[in-house]
């Protein structure tokens, strides 16, 4: 987790500075790399769940929480390091963000009691909305811990995969089990690196619909 900030520090800081400098846009080809991936959070991410006057404000925590998952996600692939986002500790509290993101928000925005009001639908029969309000309070609890088991399943997963290849080298002693095992590993190692930025746009987007929705009432 140290590195992951310390990779955003060093990157995101010197890059900010830059494309201040740069009016008319930069030439290097390190920025403009950087650039597409924060305009992918833009657009696809933040800006179909916030309304336009608020995206700004939205872009550095969503920013933040992407690129961090990001880099977690792949420094745990190399050799002999750990997965941060395959510890439930580490995804939980990205995921308590989520959930205190959406109370804070809805707070500011519905007022002190829209959690009693703003999440059961309109219109319904008093009789119902003790029994609604509840199933709808417990949504809104789940989707955090959804997130937080997502993430962690998934970065854990492929690790299992390829402990699993790389134990029946030792189980079966045999070189064409252990050439099998060897490829196996390394395709699925390639294809964690997929998985490495589809969870981290996962993570990212499910937050942003979350807090996003908590602006509105049900």
């Amino acid at each position: 987790m140290w590195i992951a900030m310390f990779a955003c520090l060093t990157i995101f800081i010197p890059l900010g500075m830059s494309i201040k400098k740069s009016k008319l846009g930069s030439k290097s080809r390190w920025v403009n790399f950087w650039e597409a991936m924060i305009g992918f959070v833009h657009d696809e991410i933040i800006e179909p769940n916030f309304d336009q006057k608020y995206i700004k404000k939205a872009m550095p925590y969503f920013l933040t929480v992407f690129f961090f998952i990001l880099f977690c996600n792949l420094f745990g692939l190399i050799p002999g390091t750990a997965t941060a986002t395959g510890n439930l500790a580490v995804t939980g509290g990205l995921a308590l963000f989520t959930l205190v993101g959406m109370f804070f928000i809805g707070t500011v925005k519905q007022g002190p009691l829209w959690v009693i009001t703003g999440i059961v639908p309109h219109g319904i029969p008093l009789p119902l909305f003790p029994l609604l309000w509840v199933i709808e309070l417990a949504g809104l609890l789940i989707k955090p811990f959804a997130l937080m088991v997502r993430l962690f399943a998934n970065m854990t997963a492929g690790h299992v995969v390829i402990i699993i290849f790389l134990y029946l080298i030792m189980m079966f002693k045999s070189y064409a089990v252990g050439g099998a095992s060897v490829a196996g590993s390394l395709m699925i190692n390639m294809l964690e690196l997929l998985v490495a930025f589809i969870q981290a746009y996962v993570f990212t987007a499910l937050s942003a619909m979350f807090i996003g929705s908590s602006m509105h009432a049900h």
